[in-house]
């Protein structure tokens, strides 16, 4: 059931479409593809939303969009002639994302190809990419957005309000371009689409067993994202409901085949809430025949690990031990001579 709200901001969305101003004005372009064997994330894709509607349903849009310069620093303005190029994995910062497709890897030559068939697509998705070329130079793996030499098809980048009915025509969509460079396109489409719906669908985790089938997408329903992925951008954004609804989605799909392994992610180092969980649910399956056998390989990983390598390993220990003591001794504490 929507709110007051979300109705009205699809309320706005209906009048401007029946009076001809286009329903979207800023454009988000960010990476989907990962490719270990060069360590980087690649391929754009765009997305587009309405400002209005995400300034009124989320704080940290209304602080992005209202200035002239954007407040994060993860998010770069693109102008007609603005270089971007594939990044790095510890320059994304989390190495690990599943809402990333896997790049396949093959010759040079059909890299080349498959990229450029990857652009076509993504011009077709949308008219705005039309008169607009992306060049990807090989040497120096470097993207270039350019407008084409047709100023009648040329795509500006005025002010997010500055629209007059002249300007709206095919392949001109007057917008605002940002580059995302922290989040994968689908957690991205995902949170937009939860901030016009309240909607959102979770992936499986990669870790379940058995390997969880591939989610066909559909314009049907909200596009799925690994609850991972949006825990971490919703902790970005300061989105506490988001925040919830995704670490309870990661919660109800630990069980004692998975567990372990979801301990020892990249993404439980770094945040408590998730690591606290985590936890609670490796103690409510430390009896099961598969964590009894597994969890003494998870003890000498994390005492031959360094601290960079397992950074909270002991507070895993720890922690546990204390839910141990509190199990044994009914909340009070005994002490040994």
């Amino acid at each position: 059931m929507w709110n007051d709200k979300e109705r009205m901001s699809l309320n706005a969305l209906l009048r401007k479409s029946l009076i001809g101003q286009p329903l979207t004005n800023i454009q988000f372009y960010l990476f989907s593809t990962r490719s270990k064997r060069q360590g980087n994330v690649a391929k754009l894709q765009p997305l587009f939303a309405d400002d209005e509607t995400l300034t009124s349903s989320s704080e940290y849009f209304s602080g992005l969009l209202s200035e002239k310069t954007l407040n994060d620093p993860a998010l770069v303005e693109l102008q007609d002639h603005h270089p971007e190029g594939g990044i790095s994995l510890d320059e994304y910062g989390y190495a690990s994302d599943s809402d990333f497709d896997e790049e396949e890897e093959g010759e040079e030559g059909e890299e080349k190809e498959e990229t450029n068939e990857t652009v076509q697509d993504s011009r077709r998705l949308h008219p705005c990419w039309q008169g607009i070329t992306l060049y990807r130079s090989f040497e120096d793996e470097r993207f270039e957005l350019r407008a084409n030499a047709s100023g009648e098809q040329m795509l500006r980048t005025p002010s997010i309000k500055d629209f007059t009915t002249q300007e709206v025509q095919r392949g001109t969509i007057p917008s605002r371009r940002v580059l995302v460079t922290d989040t994968a396109f689908k957690t991205w489409q995902a949170l937009l689409y939860y901030l016009y719906t309240d909607e959102i669908i979770f992936a499986p985790l990669r870790s379940q067993q058995p390997s969880p089938t591939t989610v066909h997408l559909s314009l049907d329903g909200p596009p799925p994202c690994s609850p991972k992925s949006m825990y971490r951008l919703a902790c970005k954004i300061k989105h506490d409901q988001l925040q919830t609804t995704a670490l309870a989605a990661i919660r109800s799909s630990l069980t004692e085949h998975n567990v372990l392994q979801e301990l020892s992610s990249s993404l439980t180092a770094r945040f408590p809430a998730i690591l606290e969980m985590e936890v609670q649910m490796l103690f409510q399956y430390i009896a099961t025949p598969t964590v009894t056998k597994e969890f003494p390989a998870l003890i000498q990983r994390i005492v031959g690990a360094g601290s960079t390598d397992f950074p909270h390993g002991a507070e895993i220990l720890t922690k546990l031990h204390k839910k141990m003591l509190s199990q044994l001794s009914g909340g009070r504490n005994y002490y040994w001579h």
